[in-house]
């Protein structure tokens, strides 16, 4: 009887680390105890080390490791490198076999110390720490490193415990730290792991506020109002960077009202630094713009409906500026109040015409002065001419309907005109809202092109008009301009308000256009999805008031409108998704006021309109494998982490798990981090049971691999096992992965 033998033949890749000496190993890395203070730290050299993983940085060429047992969450490790030599220092958790990098620093220069703040970290946990010299070779090579407790983190930690801030007259700061400090919330730049808060209470309704950081922090400055609990940020400011002044001028402010700020270091794990903060305002008896030439400089006028508040508490009348007349609204002789004794109490503003020549004044609902008045000037702060005076308006909101507002066009572009805001009763002081903005978008023609929609701020103001350009109506809307006939209940098929294979509709069929705006965005994914907060309604909670939007796509010139998006409306928290989008096509977003509602809102764009994610062939790969990470198209600029590459796409072969970071920047200016994390897996120990076996002729064998989560065999096979039955001897070989 003839035999047959089956011989197997399996090829491992492996990896042989050598070890030349102490430390020159994660396996042989050093014990460093965790200490109080840096009074006794450890000496180490990197001269003679060999390399063991692709660094972080530089060039890993002389690697030494050490391991620590984190006592507590937040540990400090700081190296002293010699004069010639520029420490890199990374931080890792997990075993050797499967390293995990925490932390990569290398801010210093050559012979200067490195330290990582660390944090997070798992009480009883190892940790290994890797330094190497940043060059060649390894400089000097010696240094000496240790692990000590985290600094007490400062006592303005968390809001709760902010420290109070004097405003004076001049700059006097305070000096601070950020130093040892942990994160409260989500930072509106950069990485807040290290923010300190500040309050103060304002002295009057512009406040500026200055910090001077320390030559290694790039600071980040925000304001906020309200109480901890509930705090709104006003302003996020991150103009400069390390070492550069941030100095938010801020506006609007109510006079006794506190306010907090925040302050942190831009980057991540730096453990925060010594900076100085400073408060200026004028601490007087009346508001600042008591007098039109001390008015307060507005903001520059765009679409947005941001309300700033302001107060005529302390305020005297005006003597000098003309009596106002004709204001809109009022009774005889429609003066304002003025016709009365005592006069009212007056503030002033300066606004910078925008191009448009069209400005819009809205009085903030259900907010403060309920009887308000305002008129509009031109000319300079000692001569100046009435343009415009609202007293009462005709709001969709009778709770409302004794506020101011003014329509002004055919103004000048880039010259200032001064709005004069005062209570209707000259014996009534207290506190008020306004937005200035301009109706830029009231067209279709006329829409605003936004490249990235997060963060836009709107209005559906009574500014706006009707435009019904070509088939767009309301479903409600019959055919018949230029009266659209309006039938609630009662189907037209208005593409307004259409619902269809886009999504879904106003199943009442009662959608009109009222106060419509116009927003174009070029898609960058076939799905779009916004979400959209609505405030500051006049009306109140939908479905009284509140705004409704849809998505469309056009011939281009504004006509032939298609629905791709569903249809929304309401008051508080809306999100709208458009389907099936032609990538770098534009489309249109339409915004109007629900019954003619006048409401602000904000968007941030959840996917569609933002740059997509960093991509690749595969996130997870085997050890020694090499992969290009793909970043967006499109962005003006790159910078990636770690590594510090500028080009769109990288080249990287990690040795360990670990994330990668990309900043990109738009046409808008606007910084957007992208992260992809790649899993590193190794490679398999694969083998063939039984190795060899022998049968006769006819007969079959079961071969099964192990050691792997997928298996290729010679013969096609794909499962862990196969069986065989070969007409003669034959070798049969798998691949493990």
């Amino acid at each position: 009887m003839k035999t047959k033998t089956i011989y197997t033949i399996i090829i491992l890749l492996f990896v042989i680390t050598n070890i030349k000496a102490q430390s020159d190993g994660c396996s042989a890395a050093t014990v460093v105890a965790v200490t109080a203070n840096c009074s006794s730290p450890t000496s180490g050299t990197t001269i003679g080390a060999t390399q063991t993983i692709a660094g972080c940085v530089g060039t890993a060429d002389d690697d030494v490791w050490y391991k620590f047992t984190a006592t507590a969450t937040n540990h400090m490790i700081t190296v002293v490198p010699s004069a010639s030599m520029d420490p890199v220092v990374q931080l890792f958790s997990g075993i050797c076999s499967s390293l995990n990098s925490i932390s990569c620093m290398d801010n210093g220069l050559t012979g200067e110390t490195e330290t990582i703040y660390a944090n997070g970290l798992t009480i009883g946990n190892v940790y290994t720490i890797r330094i190497y010299h940043y060059y060649a070779g390894s400089g000097s090579g010696t240094f000496t490193i240790c692990v000590t407790t985290a600094p007490t983190p400062p006592s303005n930690d968390n809001c709760a415990n902010a420290t109070l801030l004097n405003v004076n007259t001049s700059c006097s700061y305070t000096n601070s730290t950020s130093l040892g400090a942990t994160q409260s919330q989500v930072g509106c730049a950069g990485t807040a792991d290290d923010d300190a808060w500040f309050k103060f209470v304002a002295t009057n309704s512009v406040q500026t506020i200055t910090v001077d950081p320390s030559v290694s922090m790039d600071a980040v400055v925000e304001l906020f109002a309200g109480a901890c609990a509930t705090l709104t940020s006003i302003t996020c400011m991150d103009i400069g960077f390390t070492d550069d002044n941030e100095v938010i001028n801020a506006v609007g402010l109510i006079p006794g009202n506190t306010y907090y700020i925040r302050v942190y270091d831009y980057y991540a794990s730096t453990g925060g630094a010594p900076f100085q903060i400073c408060i200026v305002g004028a601490a007087t008896p009346t508001p600042s713009n008591d007098e039109p030439c001390n008015a307060i400089v507005l903001p520059q006028v765009t679409s947005s409906c941001n309300f700033l508040n302001f107060t005529t508490t302390g305020a005297t009348t005006s003597t000098t500026s003309p009596t106002p007349s004709s204001c809109a609204g009022g009774s005889a002789p429609q003066q304002g109040g003025f016709n009365n004794s005592p006069q009212p109490k007056d503030v002033w503003f300066a606004i910078t015409v925008p191009s448009s020549g069209i400005i819009s004044i809205t009085a903030q609902p259900s907010y403060g002065i309920s009887d308000g008045v305002m008129a509009l000037y031109s000319g300079i702060c000692s001569s100046l001419t009435q343009i415009a005076c609202s007293d009462d308006y005709n709001y969709p909101s009778i709770a409302n309907d004794y506020k101011p507002f003014i329509l002004a066009s055919g103004l000048t572009p880039g010259t200032t005109v001064y709005l004069r805001y005062w209570a209707f009763n000259g014996n009534t002081t207290g506190n008020f809202g306004i937005c200035v903005s301009t109706p830029e978008n009231d067209n279709c023609g006329g829409s605003l092109y936004i490249c990235d929609l997060n963060g836009y701020t709107g209005t559906t103001s009574a500014a706006y008009s009707v435009d019904r350009p070509c088939n767009m109506r309301g479903n409600a809307e019959m055919n018949d301009p230029p009266t659209y006939t309006y039938t609630p209940g009662t189907c037209q098929y208005g593409i307004f308000g259409l619902g269809g294979s886009w999504g879904t509709g106003a199943p009442n069929c009662d959608v009109r256009i009222d106060n419509n705006s116009w927003i174009r965005f070029t898609a960058s994914n076939t799905t779009a999805t916004l979400t959209v907060n609505i405030y500051n309604c006049f009306v109140g909670s939908y479905p009284s008031g509140g705004i409704q939007m849809q998505m469309f796509s056009s011939n281009g010139s504004c006509c032939n409108f298609t629905p791709v998006s569903d249809f929304k409306e309401g008051s508080s928290l809306l999100t709208i998704t458009a389907n099936n989008l032609t990538i770098g096509n534009d489309y249109y977003l339409m915004i109007d006021g629900f019954a003619g509602d006048i409401c602000s809102y904000s968007i941030t764009a959840s996917a569609g309109v933002q740059f997509t994610n960093i991509t690749t062939a595969s996130s997870s790969i085997c050890i020694g494998q090499t992969i290009v990470l793909h970043g967006p198209d499109g962005a003006s600029s790159y910078l990636w982490s770690p590594g510090g590459q500028t080009t769109q796409d990288i080249t990287v072969t990690p040795v360990y798990s670990q994330t990668y970071s990309l900043e990109v920047t738009g046409v808008c200016g606007d910084r957007q981090t992208l992260n992809i994390l790649i899993t590193v897996n190794n490679l398999p120990t694969a083998s063939i049971s039984p190795a060899t076996s022998t049968i006769c002729n006819g007969q079959s064998a079961t071969l099964t691999a192990s050691g792997g989560t997928s298996y290729i065999w010679s013969n096609g096979g794909n499962t862990a096992s196969i069986t065989v039955s070969p007409g003669s001897s034959t070798n049969y070989t798998v691949t493990v992965t």
